[in-house]
C-alpha cells in the first residue's frame, strides 16, 4: 500500500506541475501568434464548450468506485458488467448531447451573441464542434483510465493522462509557433485524447483480458438504472463546487467592482493552487479507501485516513506560515506589482483554506465508499449559504467581508457536519479524534505565527508527530495487484 500511495501522490503532483506549466507557457504563445482579440474569442468558444463536461452527471466517480469494490472482492463477472454498462452509457449519452449541441449552434450561431467579430461564422462552428467532440470523447476515455485506479494501478493511469497533457502542450506550442489557426489548434488538442484512449484500451485488454474492455457485450440496462441516483449525488457535489467558485466572483463584481474582482481572483488562485496540491494526497489514497471498505478492514481504513488527514494538516500549517510572512513577495513577483497586495485579505484566505481542507479531506472517505448522499445535499446548501453570507459581508466590510462570509458559511455547515457524517460511518472518527488531530496543528500554527524563531523546533516536532501515524501503513493487502502481470489468487 505504501508503494502505491507514494507512486500515486508523485504522479498526481506531476500532473499539477504539468497543468501549471501549461498555463505559464501557452498563454504568451497564444498572444504572440493570434493577438489579444483572436485569443479572447478562443477563450469565449472554449468556455461555451466547457459546460458540456456536466454531461458526466457525476457518473464517472460512482462507476469507478463500484469497479474498485468489485475488483477488491474478486468478482470479475460483476466488474465486467459494471464496466460494459458504464462505457455504454458514456458513449450513448455524450453522443446524443453532441448531436443536440451541433444542431443548436447551427440553428443559433453563437458568434453574434458573444460579439465574436474577428473569427468567421464557419470557423466558429468548426472550432465549437471539434472542442465539443474532444470533451464528449473525454468522458468514456476517463472511465477507461479509471479502470487503472480500480485495479490498484492509479499511477499508471495518471501517467497516461500526464503524457496526454505533455503531448498536447508540445503540439499546441508547435502549432502556435507555425501560426496555425483556430481550427488547426483545436484538432491538435484532440489528437492526444484519441491516442491515449487507443493505448489504454489495448494495454488493459492485453494485461486484463478477462475484463474485455473493448467489448460492450455484457452491458445491462437494469444495472445502468441503478447508477442514476448515486451519480446525481456526485453531480450535486460538482454543482455545489461550481456555485461556490463562480458565485463568489459574481458577488465581488456586483458589490465592489472589477478591480476588487482581480484582487479576489488572483489571491484565490494562489490558495486554490496550494489546495489542489494537498488534495493529491487524498486522491492517491481514494482507491485504497474504497478497497479497504469493501474488504471491511476497518483498522487499516482508520490508519490510512489518519495518515492522510495528519499529512494534509501539517503541510497546510507550513504553507500558511510561509504565505503569512512571505506572501507579499511571492504575489508581487508573480504579478510584477500590477495588482496591489492586501495582507488582511491573504490572511483571511489562508484561514479559509485551512478550515476548507479539514472538511474536504473528511469528505473523501465518504465519496470513496459511495456514502455521499447526505454530503451532496449539505454541500449544495452550504454553497448557497456561503454566497449569501459573502454578499452580506461584502456589503458591510468590503472584500474582507466577502471572505469572512465564506468562512462563516463553512463554520455553520460543512466544518462540523462532514466530520459528523464520517463518525457515523466509523465511530473511531469521533469528536475526540479530531481534537487530538487538530489541536497540535493549531498550537503549532500559533507558535509559528507569534514566535517565528521557533520554526525549526515546531517543524521538527510536527515531523516527529507525523511519522507516528505511519506505523501501520507498511502492511500489504493480500490479493492486491502491485505490478503488471500479477493475478489475484
Amino acid at each position: 500500500m505504501r508503494k502505491r500511495l507514494i507512486q500515486g501522490i508523485g504522479a498526481n503532483f506531476l500532473s499539477q506541475l504539468i497543468n501549471l506549466a501549461s498555463r505559464v507557457l501557452l498563454v504568451p504563445l497564444f498572444l504572440i501568434a493570434w493577438g489579444t482579440g483572436v485569443y479572447g474569442e478562443w477563450l469565449l468558444l472554449s468556455s461555451i464548450v466547457a459546460y458540456l463536461s456536466l454531461t458526466d452527471l457525476g457518473g464517472q466517480l460512482y462507476i469507478v468506485n463500484r469497479l474498485t469494490q468489485a475488483y477488491a472482492q474478486g468478482d470479475t463477472p460483476l466488474f465486467r458488467k459494471i464496466l460494459h454498462t458504464g462505457l455504454s452509457l458514456f458513449l450513448i449519452l455524450p453522443l446524443a448531447v453532441f448531436a443536440v449541441f451541433l444542431g443548436v449552434i447551427f440553428l443559433f450561431p453563437p458568434g453574434s451573441l458573444l460579439q465574436i467579430t474577428i473569427t468567421s461564422p464557419r470557423v466558429v462552428f468548426l472550432v465549437l464542434a471539434i472542442l465539443a467532440f474532444q470533451l464528449i470523447f473525454s468522458l468514456p476515455q476517463g472511465l477507461l483510465l479509471g479502470v487503472y485506479r480500480s485495479v490498484g494501478l492509479l499511477p499508471r493511469g495518471v501517467m497516461l493522462t500526464n503524457t496526454m497533457q505533455v503531448v498536447t502542450i508540445i503540439l499546441v506550442a508547435l502549432g502556435l509557433w507555425l501560426r496555425a489557426g483556430l481550427v488547426a489548434i483545436a484538432c491538435l488538442q484532440l489528437l492526444p485524447y484519441l491516442g491515449v484512449a487507443l493505448v489504454a484500451g489495448r494495454d488493459l485488454n492485453r494485461h486484463f483480458p478477462q475484463f474485455q474492455v473493448l467489448s460492450l457485450r455484457e452491458a445491462d440496462l437494469s444495472l445502468g438504472r441503478t447508477f442514476i441516483k448515486p451519480s446525481f449525488h456526485f453531480f450535486n457535489i460538482q454543482m455545489a463546487q461550481a456555485f461556490s467558485i463562480q458565485g463568489t466572483v459574481l458577488v465581488v463584481g456586483m458589490i465592489l467592482g472589477s478591480v476588487q474582482v482581480v484582487v479576489f481572483a488572483t489571491m484565490r488562485t494562489i490558495i486554490n493552487l496550494i489546495r489542489s496540491f494537498f488534495e493529491q494526497i487524498s486522491h492517491a489514497a481514494w482507491p485504497e479507501l474504497t478497497r479497504l471498505d469493501s474488504q471491511q478492514d476497518a483498522e487499516k481504513f482508520f490508519l490510512l485516513f489518519r495518515a492522510i488527514f495528519r499529512s494534509t494538516l501539517i503541510a497546510a500549517v507550513i504553507f500558511i506560515a510561509i504565505f503569512h510572512f512571505w506572501g507579499e513577495s511571492l504575489y508581487n513577483f508573480w504579478l510584477r506589482k500590477a495588482v496591489t497586495y492586501q495582507q488582511r485579505v491573504m490572511d483571511l484566505f489562508l484561514i479559509y483554506m485551512g478550515q476548507f481542507l479539514i472538511w474536504l479531506t473528511c469528505s473523501h472517505p465518504l465519496m470513496a465508499t459511495n456514502r455521499h448522499r447526505a454530503l451532496s445535499k449539505m454541500m449544495l446548501a452550504s454553497s448557497l449559504l456561503s454566497i449569501g453570507l459573502a454578499y452580506l459581508g461584502g456589503r458591510r466590510l468590503g472584500l474582507p467581508g466577502v471572505i469572512l462570509g465564506m468562512i462563516t458559511g463553512d463554520l455553520l455547515l460543512p466544518c462540523w457536519f462532514v466530520p459528523y457524517l464520517l463518525s457515523r460511518y466509523q465511530p473511531r472518527f469521533s469528536g475526540w479524534f479530531f481534537v487530538k488531530e487538530i489541536g497540535p496543528v493549531l498550537f503549532s500554527l500559533a507558535a509559528l505565527i507569534s514566535l517565528p524563531w521557533s520554526a525549526p523546533v515546531v517543524i521538527a516536532g510536527l515531523i516527529w508527530w507525523w511519522t507516528g501515524c505511519l506505523a501501520g501503513l507498511g502492511l500489504r493487502g493480500e490479493g492486491w495487484v502491485p505490478f503488471w502481470g500479477s493475478r489475484r489468487p
